[in-house]
């Protein structure tokens, strides 16, 4: 199971169908009768399947559509975990229309809290590829690889925490096109979940799922750095 590393960060979603335009209409009828975080769930709701309809579809109007319902969002839940939500959507949306400068700056002041989170580090990683900038991505993925092993040298993790460490070595080591690195962690997970196929990949399945990440990785930085380019000082919402 090789996990796909991107510069911007990821929440773990789980899989749906895309929108039915009739299924969400009739969800948003029965807004007016739910409790506010009835509400606000509905909406996330909905604006997640708009935006896994666009991956699908690449239609700009259900870009638009659910940035105004995370707007709305915004407006519902205004305690301090719903404006990190609400910010980290707009930066998905803003990344998915192009707008990746103006995303990323808005995912930066999110991650200004804590400087030795790997999730910060990861990003910076990340960031500093796409800038160009190769010895600040090593520095930066260094520090995220140090975390995890300072993670995994801890005896009493669950196999959850492990797994999760192994795979964000892997992220890691994908953003700094370390192949053989990869695919050393990776086969140490794999020897984790030896009776569950989805984590033993052929050395075939490997390299392809290893390109693939290359090749987003290297779009995202195209699509960076030709924003930075049309827009170089955007003012980020917060």
């Amino acid at each position: 199971m090789l996990i796909c590393a991107l510069p911007l960060l990821c929440r773990c979603q789980g899989s749906s169908a895309p929108a039915d335009t009739a299924t969400a209409t009739e969800a948003t009828a029965a807004q007016a009768t739910q409790a506010p975080g009835e509400r606000i769930a509905t909406l996330s709701e909905e604006v997640r399947m708009l935006m896994e309809q666009y991956d699908a579809e690449h239609k700009p109007e259900l870009l638009e559509q659910a940035m105004s319902i995370n707007d709305s969002i915004e407006q519902l839940d205004t305690t301090q975990q719903g404006r990190f939500n609400t910010a980290f959507t707009r930066a998905q949306l803003l990344a998915k229309s192009g707008h990746m400068r103006e995303a990323m700056l808005i995912q930066e002041r999110l991650l200004s809290s804590n400087p030795n989170d790997f999730v910060r580090l990861q990003f910076y990683a990340g960031k500093y590829r796409m800038e160009g900038k190769t010895d600040s991505m090593h520095i930066f993925a260094d520090r995220a690889l140090a975390q995890c092993d300072i993670i995994l040298a801890d005896t009493t993790l669950s196999a959850e925490e492990i797994d999760q460490a192994l795979m964000n070595k892997i992220n890691i080591y994908q953003i700094v096109d370390n192949r053989a690195k990869a695919k050393e962690t990776n086969d140490k997970l794999a020897a984790r979940h030896l009776d569950d196929p989805d984590y033993q990949l052929t050395d075939a399945e490997f390299n392809e799922e290893f390109n693939a990440a290359r090749t987003a990785l290297n779009q995202s930085a195209e699509a960076y750095r030709n924003d930075v380019k049309k827009n170089p000082t955007p003012a980020a919402k917060q």
